[in-house]
């Protein structure tokens, strides 16, 4: 269920043309959930992917303002940094892993609020 204007999660699907035989597998959210409502997240962690080299993580707030842009290796969790500061409000995150530079894993888009 996907109630904050958010993409919901997919089963693995095939890739288009571009990317012949590839099948996108999912990423789950786990930390904040998708949906979730509270305090500021103190770090993202979501599942592993199979086969994925690299993840790109973005934040977004409810203007489509860039507030984080993560792009690393296999790691499943960062810390949120400290020097950005997230005030009341919705945001938007999603992951993207990629094996050999091509994306082959995606959460889609997940919301979550921050209360005071």
């Amino acid at each position: 269920m996907c109630g904050l204007a958010c993409t919901p999660p997919r089963a693995n699907e095939t890739i288009g043309a571009g990317v012949a035989g590839i099948t996108r597998q999912r990423i789950e959210h786990v930390t904040p959930k998708r949906d979730f409502v509270g305090a500021a997240p103190l770090k993202l962690e979501w599942t592993a992917a199979d086969g994925v080299d690299s993840y790109t993580v973005t934040v977004m707030n409810e203007v489509d303002a860039l507030l984080l842009d993560y792009k690393g290796a296999r790691v499943t969790s960062i810390d949120w940094p400290k020097e950005v500061r997230l005030e009341p409000g919705t945001y938007f995150w999603r992951v993207v892993g990629a094996r050999d530079g091509r994306p082959v894993a995606d959460s889609g888009r997940a919301a979550f609020v921050v209360r005071e």
